[in-house]
């Protein structure tokens, strides 16, 4: 009940102020800038005609004398009258009422409709002018305030060396509208996984980007999604299937050491067949896939040190189990470090790029 005493003189200053403006045609608005908040710092905007959700990209109008004005105001559903806003260009297009929103009379926000939008609406590529009215006259345009992209394409994916389990694989990418002017994000998608982006790129054109697969990524099919900075995504499903060379089957000996003192083992490798590959000269990275005592429940890849090459079956390596991850030598006999006390299992990288898995179940067992 006590509304309406207090909607009506509100709504009487807002008529008075109406009718005190100084024409009838209204006040003139001045539109200086039209921003994508993606991008703040280009100009003109850039945005997307597909995507940007359920209404569309949101953009910000910048200027001065934004004037609403009431409607039905004594009534019982009093409204304002945002300002009008319009594109010219390759195709002309008026904004819906309810995708404009009033911040400030220097300060408007749209939601510009898109292909995927509701209601949709595809604007042609190009570069479009912006118009602003306000309700009671009064427009100002804006040149080339605003550049409508479509969204990239993908047409082709290659791995020209394959991949490899220890080092960066190459990714070719190929398609269309690509931004050699910034960097895009670009993501793996699996099921049940984190989103692994590839942060090592480079776009050789607007058809090409040359990126890299992280080493030991896990195998598996994925998806790829590739998003232009103004917000302009493609999503390729299945795209991607990663798997590495495999080694034969691993051995240890010893299969055990004391978990105060570091143990020097040798890693044999069985390969047989073409399925299997022998291990090759060069770098080799041999992990235990065990917990230590300062995080005794999280299980870490803990790098095994003094790896050497001895043959094409066999590394020679050392287990650290009392320095852990710590320098060495380590002169505490307890340890503090060092891998808790159990029977883990190991992962072997070879130079090639091949790995091997040895299961806890047959591998290494740190004694108490």
């Amino acid at each position: 009940m006590m509304e309406e005493p207090v909607r009506l003189p509100v709504a009487a200053a807002l008529l008075s102020l109406v009718a005190c403006s100084e024409s009838t045609e209204g006040t003139t608005p001045k539109l200086e800038g039209l921003i994508n908040p993606r991008q703040r710092l280009i100009t003109p905007a850039r945005v997307c005609n597909a995507g940007g959700g359920a209404t569309g990209w949101s953009l910000e109008l910048i200027g001065s004398r934004f004037t609403p004005v009431p409607r039905d105001a004594l009534t019982d559903t009093p409204s304002v009258e945002l300002p009008q806003v319009s594109l010219s260009g390759p195709a002309d297009y008026t904004l819906p009422a309810d995708h404009l929103f009033f911040a400030r009379t220097e300060l408007m926000r749209m939601d510009l409709p898109t292909r995927d939008s509701t209601p949709s609406n595809t604007l042609p590529p190009g570069a479009y002018s912006v118009f602003v009215t306000n309700p009671l006259g009064g427009t100002s345009e804006l040149e080339d305030a605003l550049r409508v992209v479509p969204p990239p394409e993908i047409t082709n994916l290659t791995a020209p060396d394959g991949f490899r389990y220890n080092v960066a694989s190459p990714l070719v990418i190929e398609g269309r509208g690509f931004r050699a002017d910034a960097l895009p994000l670009i993501v793996l998608q699996r099921q049940g996984e984190e989103d692994q982006p590839l942060f090592t790129l480079t776009v050789v054109s607007d058809t090409r980007i040359e990126t890299e697969v992280p080493p030991a990524t896990p195998e598996g099919t994925y998806a790829l999604t590739l998003t232009n900075p103004e917000g302009c995504s493609v999503t390729r499903p299945q795209a991607l299937t990663i798997t590495y060379p495999r080694l034969g089957a691993l051995s240890v000996s010893p299969a055990s050491g004391p978990a105060k003192s570091d143990t020097v083992i040798t890693l044999t490798n069985t390969a047989s067949g073409t399925s299997s590959k022998p291990f090759t000269t060069g770098t080799h990275d041999v992990y235990l896939v065990a917990p230590v005592k300062t995080d005794p429940g999280q299980p870490v890849n803990i790098p095994l040190y003094e790896v050497t090459f001895v043959s094409s079956s066999q590394l020679r390596a050392t287990v650290p189990n009392c320095s852990g991850f710590d320098s060495r030598p380590v002169t505490d006999p307890a340890c503090p470090g060092g891998i808790v006390p159990g029977t883990y299992g190991f992962i072997v990288a070879d130079a090639s790029g091949a790995f091997g898995t040895l299961p806890a179940s047959s591998g290494f067992t740190v004694s108490p």
